[in-house]
């Protein structure tokens, strides 16, 4: 199994210094020369003080530093580690764009940027005026975009949320990047079947957890019903784990994450608990690669 880490890019507006470039090129260097496999940065736009999100704070916005121009720097800083996104959203990009983006990440990386792509969190969608309502549709069309560029160069679609005339890509990578696929519901869950070459999933920090094996019947029955193999789909997942023991968590994030190389799982990518602040983050980071020793 593969491991990676996520670079997290969230933090109060009072701070932004902590994830100032010179921060995150040195997180992400060391994880490259502490062994990881890969690296993956958060797709968001910003929170409001008292908002929706995980990351919301009560009395002062948080930001997050954009994922596409970050990943660009990250691949050109780097020359081994993989290169991804925990998850590309969907809604924020016409996805002909989206797959320019992601061609020139692949040529930056030289064949280290794969990307998951996703339906999102829709508590910041009215910023960029989407209709967070039918997230699984919309996602159905990015990726159907996305990956007939990818693959073939061209793309056609009328659709309900994209209309992408006679697209063309006329400098894709050979060979194409695989494309992720995140989803938990049904109908993402069909999306990935029917147009990835993988898929995400988000778990919880418990290695007795059923939610796992719940994503993965789901997962099967999709590709049952699309006439796919399983097997043929590469599985990543997601996973908060606490390295420091801030928590009392460090055990079982261990054990969740062996839990994941026991079900067949080809990448885990961890988001470690940590305080917003570089110095906790790279604390964090380091505790991490102590518990792969």
């Amino acid at each position: 199994m593969r491991y990676g880490v996520a670079i997290d890019l969230h933090v109060g507006e009072s701070a932004p210094e902590e994830v100032a470039w010179p921060n995150v090129e040195a997180l992400v260097q060391l994880a490259e020369s502490g062994g990881l496999d890969v690296v993956v940065l958060p797709d968001h736009l910003a929170y409001r003080a008292g908002g929706d999100g995980d990351y919301s704070l009560p009395d002062e916005g948080v930001g997050v530093r954009e994922a596409m121009t970050t990943a660009a720097a990250v691949a050109a800083s780097t020359s081994t580690i993989g290169i991804g996104h925990s998850v590309i959203n969907a809604p924020y990009r016409p996805p002909a764009m989206l797959a320019h983006q992601i061609a020139a990440l692949a040529d930056i990386a030289g064949g280290r940027y794969t990307p998951t792509i996703g339906a999102g969190n829709s508590f910041d969608y009215d910023q960029v005026g989407v209709d967070g309502t039918r997230r699984a549709s919309g996602l159905a069309e990015c990726v159907q975009v996305v990956a007939e560029l990818l693959r073939s160069g061209t793309a056609h679609l009328e659709g309900t949320h994209w209309t992408t005339d006679r697209a063309e890509l006329a400098l894709r990578p050979d060979p194409a990047p695989a494309i992720i696929v995140a989803a938990a519901g049904p109908k993402a869950m069909e999306v990935a079947a029917r147009l990835g070459d993988g898929w995400n999933g988000w778990v919880p920090t418990d290695p007795e957890s059923e939610h796992v094996d719940h994503l993965l019947h789901r997962l099967e029955r999709a590709c049952s019903e699309h006439g796919r193999d399983p097997d043929t789909m590469v599985r990543t997942a997601d996973v908060v784990i606490d390295p420091l023991d801030a928590a009392g968590a460090r055990q079982r994030s261990i054990e969740t994450i062996d839990m994941l190389a026991a079900k067949g799982f080809d990448e885990v990518r961890c988001w470690l608990h940590s305080d917003a602040t570089f110095e906790a983050r790279r604390d964090a980071l380091e505790a991490y690669l102590t518990m792969r020793t």
